[in-house]
């Protein structure tokens, strides 16, 4: 999923088109993702986008 949310500025129907998947599909990504992160997606935009920015900058360990 990367930072494609946040390049889209949270647009889920353009951040699924910008990936080739189903939006339907994007969402459940998402809502897995709320389940697994200690803090909400919703309220933490910017630190999320920083941080998958500097992961695929880093590239994967």
């Amino acid at each position: 999923m990367r930072a494609s949310r946040i390049a889209e500025q949270c647009n889920a129907t353009r951040a699924a088109a910008r990936l080739f998947t189903h939006h339907n599909t994007l969402l459940r990504r998402l809502a897995r993702a709320e389940q697994l992160l200690p803090r909400p997606l919703a309220r933490h935009t910017i630190e999320v986008g920083t941080a998958l920015q500097v992961f695929q900058w880093r590239g994967r360990p």
